[in-house]
């Protein structure tokens, strides 16, 4: 109940900006006398203005990148860098003190509006009279339109608006400040697929590619599209408080739906009303705007007979773990004879048919697409009769994710340089639907396995030399899996010089 309360009281500091009295409106930003959308505002905290990063720095037409902790841009031939907890930017070997580290705000990375100044060379100001932030820049790479330099060719950019499967070519609609734009994609082109919470990057298809992901799209000279990144962010877990038009997860996540946010519960169209704590979530959303585009909740219901004494006794499954991509799950359902049967799993799975093997007992399975990301949902029996009707939910939660771990932070860092024979190395992972499992973690340092010297849990893996190591390039292998199954390597190199 502690708890719970103290997540409640999210909801109103949210409300309450420390130190600064409240704005009645949602402060505006304006690049180059474009005004960009309100969501997600600038706001104050402590006295110091934030900015949100990644909607300006791609505004401003520079490129964005994000690894774990750490987030780069690039300016002209200088490469930015800052690092989540630390005020200190990176100018290339410069470092530069900010008013405050980058904050991680319901979803949405913010820095001072000096980042924007002092480290990339902007005018940029606080307008009180219009309640804007104002930046005014040269044109440093890429513009607001949702075009870029990139390479040898060119990057759209931009909420995907939609999907053309069936036209020849398919297409992808874009839509980047307000600007529309619909691109041709030849068959061969790469579709690569990043959910960015867990920094994991698939292969993929067209289908792949949902209505409301941010996406970059890498053309050629002559304009033909060679690479789709499509990125979203999710998260998964179960409702534990609830308030004006916001929920909270079991991780401490606040989640706000929006006017244009799809909900479904146990497969079936939902308001936000519906929802209830405890009801397991897997959220969708665009991780330009933050603004989240869909929730599936599933609830656990209890067998409920319907009139002409249709009954389920029980439902069976043979999924005792984590499921990945392409394994095949199996449900029994025991009832009345004579009727039909069906099961979901979640919201993911809505209305799988079953079949009558015998009298009273009824099979049907269902084989994990890739793409899946779901946890501790529940399995739902349905059975008819007639007009009548049962349902009833199987004893195990069913969890599955087609996505290997991801490696959130390394050390030390790639291509880095170090003055100690005895460095320490280490890799934290981030996983959503499925856990890692602590005893899959393996660490190798030039192709020795010092996987027994190292301290692993479900969150890092870590290795502490016993001895010194020769100067030198070393290189390093982290592998890990999740308890569904997947898989996986990171490789990177350093160098050790102390003479």
């Amino acid at each position: 109940m502690k708890r719970v309360v103290a997540l409640l009281s999210l909801f109103a500091v949210a409300a309450a900006p420390g130190g600064h009295a409240p704005v009645t409106r949602p402060i505006a930003i304006v690049i180059n006398g474009i005004p960009l959308p309100l969501e997600p505002p600038p706001r104050f905290e402590h006295n110091v203005l934030l900015v949100p990063v990644r909607r300006t720095i791609e505004a401003l037409g520079l490129p964005y990148a994000r690894a774990g902790p750490r987030i780069t841009t690039q300016v002209g031939s200088k490469t930015v860098g800052l690092t989540m907890g630390s005020a200190i930017a990176q100018v290339d070997r410069d470092r530069v003190t900010l008013d405050s580290p980058p904050l991680d705000i319901r979803g949405v990375l913010y820095v001072p509006l000096r980042f924007f100044t002092d480290v990339l060379g902007a005018q940029a100001h606080y307008d009180r009279r219009s309640n804007s932030v104002v930046i005014v820049a040269q044109l440093m790479g890429m513009s607001s339109n949702g075009l870029s330099a990139a390479g040898n060719g060119s990057e759209r950019y931009g909420t995907v608006a939609a999907v053309d499967v069936l036209s020849d070519p398919p297409t992808i609609t874009l839509s980047s400040n307000g600007i529309v734009k619909t691109i041709a994609v030849a068959p061969n082109a790469t579709i690569d697929v990043q959910d960015v919470n867990v920094n994991v990057t698939t292969p993929g298809e067209l289908t792949d590619v949902r209505p409301g992901d941010f996406a970059r799209l890498e053309l050629r000279r002559d304009g033909h599209v060679k690479r789709v990144i499509d990125e979203y962010g999710s998260r998964n877990g179960h409702i534990v408080a609830m308030g004006n038009k916001e929920f909270v997860l079991d991780n401490g996540q606040v989640i706000a739906p929006g006017r244009t946010t799809e909900i479904s519960l146990n497969g079936k169209a939902a308001s936000f009303d519906q929802l209830r704590p405890s009801d397991q979530v897997t959220v969708r959303y665009n991780v330009e705007t933050n603004e989240v585009r869909e929730i599936l909740a599933s609830r656990s219901v209890a067998a409920a007979a319907a009139a002409g004494n249709v009954a389920i006794e029980r439902v069976d499954t043979d999924a005792m773990r984590p499921l990945r991509a392409g394994d095949r799950i199996h449900v029994t359902l025991r009832g009345t004879p004579g009727g039909s049967a069906s099961f979901d799993i979640g919201s993911t799975v809505v209305d799988q048919a079953m079949t009558q093997r015998s009298p009273g007992v009824y099979v049907g399975d269902y084989t994990i697409p890739r793409g899946a990301n779901f946890d501790d949902v529940a399995l739902i029996g349905r059975l008819a009769v007639g007009n009548a009707t049962a349902q009833a939910a199987a004893p195990q939660s069913i969890s599955a994710s087609s996505l290997g771990p991801g490696i959130a932070d390394f050390a030390p860092d790639e291509g880095s340089t170090i003055n100690t024979n005895r460095p320490a190395v280490y890799a934290s992972f981030a996983a959503e639907a499925v856990p890692v499992n602590p005893s899959s973690a393996l660490l190798w340092i030039d192709g020795r396995d010092v996987t027994s010297e190292c301290l692993r849990t479900a969150q890092f893996i870590q290795y502490m030399p016993s001895y010194s190591y020769s100067d030198g390039t070393k290189h390093v292998t982290v592998r890990v899996s999740d308890l569904a199954g997947n898989t996986t390597t990171k490789n990177w190199t350093f160098t050790i010089r102390t003479h």
